[in-house]
């Protein structure tokens, strides 16, 4: 939904649209009606904030209740936004927010870029590394209106009013000054900017809130996902694409520990986030860094856990969360994918989905997923999968309460109502999200 009397949905909008028309144009990927429908909902933040609780470690009842105390302390009665546990997953709790207009508008400005942008308006505040622009004056405790730079023309360290390109996005106090934010030879960390008003309403959640490795914040349908695999203890589970690790914590509490996880990562710097994800969450996972199109070995004398190569019909559940254009991210300020980019998804896909269907046990299960809501990269793959391998069946997950699939492939309508798609179709208010549920026979 447009937020009311602002320019935020109709210059995002306008930005995002021809990036995404323009990549649509290369791949043929984005089957969707109502363009402009799908463009102001990807501009816009979710209405509601998801908190998964690791019931390894606590329970929802425990987190909804620091929710309360919390939001009661700093928030008069009426503004306390609604926060439930979610009615068909009980370790989720749903807080709902409503967008504002920002009033009293102060004239010291700070400038941040997209991506930081879209964090604070889900809740998060402005860390010092993503402090792009601050006007000169600013003083500790001083108010301050935030821009996104949309233009991406703001300069690090900009010390005056940017005229470029940028729409207001929230209001903040001011923790750290110029100087410590720029001066020679500093490292900042630490929040630079705590966040008072955000004009998707979004209320702001302390990292220190809850006990370390009880909860964090993730996507409705990234939970659902891991639902949908409905992993047991005491069985063999692979993730195959797995940093920075929220599904695979996820994966392990609905385990209960018990079993054997693998989790597979390629990238160093993200199999170091994997690690210590999984240590805060007390995770037992076998975390491995190796590229999961080459996992697959005939010949290998490896037991599983020792690591890849791994022999045929090693796992009982797979998760292939995979690497994709991530259109469905919201909000979307701007989107600069390049059609070389756009077109290296779909065979990526498919060389992990051959690895995943080759290491998977018979009447074995395998989900697919992704954050996108391109064609070609969930129902095409789905359709490609089905007729590849006549040994799976696509079936129904555990947890449905996504949309169906689109129309636009050779998938019948009995396999659409299947899949399970986020986005402007349902009443999830999420991130756009794709999932599909199949067993080996």
């Amino acid at each position: 939904m447009p937020y009311p009397n602002s320019p935020f949905s109709l210059q995002l909008h306008e930005s995002l649209m021809s990036r995404i028309e323009s990549a649509s144009s290369y791949s043929s990927s984005i089957n969707i009606s109502n363009f402009t429908r799908i463009c102001n909902w990807l501009c816009t933040p979710p209405r509601v904030t998801t908190i998964r609780v690791n019931t390894l470690l606590s329970n929802t009842d425990n987190i909804l209740n620091k929710l309360h105390h919390h939001f009661r302390y700093i928030l008069e009665d009426a503004l306390v936004p609604n926060i439930y546990i979610h009615e068909s997953t009980k370790d989720v709790i749903i807080v709902e927010h409503t967008p504002k207009i920002l009033d009293n508008i102060s004239p010291k400005e700070i400038i941040v870029d997209d991506a930081c942008a879209a964090a604070v308006l889900r809740g998060a505040h402005i860390f010092a590394p993503g402090v792009l622009g601050m006007t000169i004056g600013c003083q500790k405790s001083d108010n301050v209106s935030i821009y996104v730079d949309l233009a991406k023309k703001c300069k690090k360290g900009l010390q005056k009013v940017y005229d470029k390109d940028k729409i207001l996005i929230a209001k903040g106090v001011v923790n750290m000054t110029r100087s410590e934010l720029y001066g020679e030879n500093l490292n900042p960390q630490g929040i630079a900017i705590t966040i008072t008003e955000t004009i998707s309403g979004c209320p702001q959640i302390p990292e220190d809130l809850f006990p370390k490795g009880s909860a964090l914040l993730q996507n409705l349908p990234s939970v659902i996902c891991i639902h949908s695999l409905n992993p047991l203890p005491n069985e063999v589970i692979l993730d195959m694409c797995a940093a920075p690790g929220h599904k695979t914590s996820h994966i392990a509490a609905l385990m209960n520990n018990q079993g054997t996880l693998v989790a597979i990562d390629k990238n160093p710097g993200r199999i170091k986030k994997l690690r210590k994800h999984c240590s805060d969450f007390n995770i037992n996972a076998r975390i491995f860094l190796s590229n999961s199109t080459l996992i697959f070995n005939e010949s290998s004398q490896n037991r599983v856990e020792d690591g890849p190569p791994f022999l045929s019909e090693s796992f009982d559940r797979i998760l292939l969360d995979a690497p994709c254009s991530a259109l469905g991210k919201r909000p979307q300020f701007r989107n600069d994918i390049t059609e070389k980019v756009l077109l290296s998804f779909v065979p990526l896909q498919k060389k992990l989905f051959i690895q995943a269907v080759n290491l998977l046990k018979i009447n074995g299960c395998l989900v697919y997923s992704t954050c996108t809501i391109t064609l070609d990269e969930n129902e095409g793959i789905v359709a490609w999968a089905l007729k590849k391998f006549n040994n799976l069946r696509l079936v129904k997950s555990k947890l449905h309460i996504g949309s169906p699939g689109l129309g636009g492939t050779t998938l019948s309508t009995e396999d659409l109502q299947l899949l399970q798609r986020f986005g402007p179709n349902d009443d999830s208010d999420s991130i756009g999200f794709f999932i599909a549920c199949f067993i080996k026979k």
